[in-house]
């Protein structure tokens, strides 16, 4: 069964605090240089550390060490990120079949796969600096590959805005090296604040 999307736009509402995402959270990216790469270290509310230290993943630097960022964005202009539910441990454990299908292996590598589709696209438009369309290719992707999960009933349009508003804070967070970033799911407000 799928969740049923509450008045709010969360579908965890009916679940227990621990289990929900949290409505308002901080999350600082540090940047820090190992061995001379350039790692990015995650702190939930200032304080514990999410996951391990990522950087780029390639070759060439292509800032992919802060796409935290998407995940954490879709959780609160979507509502939906079991990236986000996964990292900040707040899966819904009380529900045998949402552990499992929403909030399971399948579900994240699908918003893992997403997010670099996206990041592909974005790259060769700047991250979207100066366009402010995603492709309807893409778009159309990411209809046909969520079409099994509670976030089905978000549309293209409100994908498109997500992902323009992340791109935006992950510009920010290039170029100043890093920051916080405060998230406001009741308000649906993303709010960069430079270190």
């Amino acid at each position: 069964m799928i969740p049923q999307n509450s008045s709010c736009g969360f579908f965890d509402s009916e679940y227990k605090m621990e289990e929900q995402l949290p409505r308002n959270f901080t999350i600082s990216f540090k940047e820090i240089s190992v061995d001379g790469k350039k790692n990015v270290r995650i702190l939930f509310n200032h304080k514990s550390q999410v996951g391990d230290m990522i950087n780029d993943n390639a070759y060439k630097d292509d800032f992919y060490r802060y796409h935290d960022i998407f995940h954490y964005s879709f959780a609160t202009l979507l509502g939906w990120s079991p990236c986000t539910r996964a990292m900040l441990k707040r899966k819904r454990k009380s529900s045998e079949l949402l552990d499992e299908i929403e909030d399971g292996a399948r579900a994240t590598i699908t918003e893992e796969a997403l997010s670099m589709i996206i990041f592909n696209e974005a790259k060769h438009k700047d991250y979207f600096k100066s366009s402010k369309k995603v492709s309807k290719t893409t778009l159309r992707i990411i209809k046909e590959m969520t079409e099994n999960f509670e976030v089905k009933v978000r549309s293209t349009s409100e994908w498109e805005k997500a992902i323009l508003k992340s791109y935006n804070i992950f510009r920010s967070l290039v170029q100043n090296n890093g920051g916080t970033v405060e998230f406001n799911l009741m308000t649906r407000k993303i709010t960069f604040v430079p270190i």
